[in-house]
């Protein structure tokens, strides 16, 4: 029987499993780290950082409003990290360590796992910029422009 529960409901318990140097897993939900990560479709694999986060690690951690998120780290300042979604371009300015619960350190898509440290992943994360270019800028001036030649060519 699967059952859903609030991360509210689990904290203690997830901190208490990193702490002990184990991984949590579950569902990833929302649409902020597509195409890596589908909405209540693939499984997230977290381990407790052992290290300072670097670029391109994805944290799991939580807002100073309370909201935990799962995002990649774009690059740090000197106020914390810089974090966002993959899907994103709204920008989490200032995450300190602190509020990072984990990492991932994999997840399963289609009951294939897929490793932070496997090949076609660093090519995923090395094209990233370009795939963002693309579908928050490229994209939507093709669209606009597509819909405009083609209305123009209804009337």
């Amino acid at each position: 029987m699967n059952k859903s529960v609030s991360f509210y409901e689990v904290t203690d318990v997830m901190k208490e499993v990193l702490d002990a140097g184990g991984e949590i897993s579950f569902v990833a939900a929302g649409f902020s780290m597509l195409p890596m990560l589908r909405n209540r479709m693939d499984t997230v694999i977290l381990r407790k950082p052992g290290r300072k986060l670097k670029k391109n690690d994805v944290a799991f951690f939580i807002r100073s409003d309370g909201v935990f998120v799962l995002h990649r780290v774009i690059g740090e300042d000197s106020d914390g990290y810089l974090i966002r979604g993959d899907n994103l371009n709204n920008i989490d300015r200032g995450v300190k360590d602190s509020q990072i619960l984990a990492v991932m350190t994999g997840y399963i898509k289609d009951g294939k796992k897929t490793n932070c440290t496997d090949f076609g992943y660093k090519l995923y994360c090395l094209f990233l910029p370009l795939v963002r270019l693309f579908r928050h800028k490229i994209y939507p001036v093709y669209v606009k422009a597509y819909k405009k030649l083609f209305e123009s060519k209804k009337k």
